[in-house]
């Protein structure tokens, strides 16, 4: 049986649609540049994977809570939902907590990877170590607030056991999200004293201490979570009083992970850029129209030139990595008229067809090349061929 989500459950549910959402996004980005791009999955990755997993569970948990009074008073739900919606939001906070101290992991190990100092490791260490404590803590504290556990939700049915004053698991909450805030903050201002003395300027390095601190926003909404904490000890009207809470603590992690993974997105970003580059470079590149549809199995693209409707080819932008060369020759009016084209690799460069004159090294092809499209009468390309040359790169 269920009730139909009304109140603020609504909101409860939206957030945590949202930001589940955000974050699956975000740590499959960065999963696909961690193992595609870098071929590097390390322990920071494995501790957002895991926060990410714990996270799913939180927001499922706290969905279902709002199908069984989450957001609604007490009143105005039937006596029987009302230890259901009790017990899902109990499920809600143990996961939340995992989450958030496998995230502030993560956010550790990875400054640790480009940490030289030993003053900045030691820092490292112990801003993360004591929030691991205190999470640790304030878990047991939760877990164990109510003994048995269910007497949580079944005391008000009737059910038998005792639970600890409401202000203690308040208080504890408040020094959480207290030391919480403090670990964002250290972290996030921790790069900028982690990139100053590296060789690269200063553009550079605010962009890379940009980007290693945007996980120091998730702490505007531990922040802003803050005033509501008060309303956990508020048993007559609970579910209904810790909306907030629910909600502000579904944003904290949810920002956690996609700003802590869209730190790691730079090389993927790159990538992009690159290929973009490169394909308005071989679109524009010869003053050909944009490159046409026809293509061959060898990777090849077909174009024609606006001037005399002749066939060029281009190198396409996403045929591998690596570096490819694409020749494109015109002969003059002593030779036969046609249109040739060569591509080859760094270390090899074939005939696409067969002449007699046809260079099969990249180095003669180099050097008899020009860009203003007369070769050399050195036994190469004959007297009146246009070449050019168009070299693509693609950084792996």
């Amino acid at each position: 049986m269920t009730v139909p989500v009304a109140g603020r459950g609504p909101q409860v549910a939206g957030a945590a649609g949202l930001f589940v959402a955000l974050s699956t996004i975000a740590v499959l980005l960065r999963c696909y540049c961690r193992i595609i791009i870098v071929k590097q999955f390390g322990l920071d990755d494995w501790l957002t994977f895991v926060s990410w997993v714990f996270f799913v569970f939180y927001c499922t948990f706290s969905i279902a809570g709002t199908h069984h009074g989450t957001g609604q008073h007490a009143a105005d739900l039937p006596p029987h939902e009302l230890p259901i919606g009790l017990k899902w939001w109990w499920a809600c906070e143990p996961v939340y907590v995992l989450a958030g101290l496998a995230l502030k992991g993560s956010i550790g190990v990875q400054l640790l990877r480009i940490a030289v100092s030993r003053t900045h490791k030691l820092i490292i260490w112990i801003t993360v170590g004591v929030l691991e404590i205190v999470g640790l803590a304030y878990f047991l504290v939760f877990v164990m607030q109510c003994l048995p556990s269910e007497y949580f939700w079944t005391r008000y049915t009737g059910g038998t056991g005792s639970c600890m004053d409401p202000r203690i698991v308040v208080d504890a909450t408040y020094a959480y999200s207290a030391i919480t805030c403090a670990t964002d903050w250290i972290l996030g201002l921790l790069p900028i004293s982690l990139v100053w003395h590296l060789q690269m300027n200063s553009r550079t390095k605010l962009m890379v201490a940009g980007i290693l601190s945007i996980g120091a926003v998730a702490s505007t909404a531990t922040i802003v979570r803050i005033p509501y904490v008060k309303d956990l000890g508020n048993v007559a009207d609970f579910l209904y009083a810790t909306s907030d809470v629910a909600i502000w603590s579904t944003a904290e992690t949810g920002i956690g992970l996609v700003a802590s993974s869209l730190a790691t997105l730079r090389p993927l970003l790159r990538l992009f850029l690159t290929r973009s580059q490169l394909g308005e470079s071989t679109s524009g590149g010869l003053g050909t129209q944009q490159w046409g549809a026809t293509t061959n199995a060898n990777g090849y693209i077909r174009s024609r030139t606006p001037n005399n409707g002749a066939e060029e080819f281009g190198l396409r932008n996403d045929i591998g990595k690596g570096r490819g060369v694409t020749t494109v020759v015109e002969a003059g009016s002593n030779n036969d008229g046609t249109k040739r084209s060569m591509s080859g690799s760094r270390e090899s460069v074939g005939p696409l067809t067969a002449a007699n004159n046809w260079n099969t090294s990249e180095t003669k092809l180099t050097d008899m090349s020009s860009d203003d499209g007369h070769g050399g009468g050195h036994g190469g390309w004959p007297t009146g061929t246009k070449t050019m040359t168009v070299t693509h790169v693609v950084e792996s």
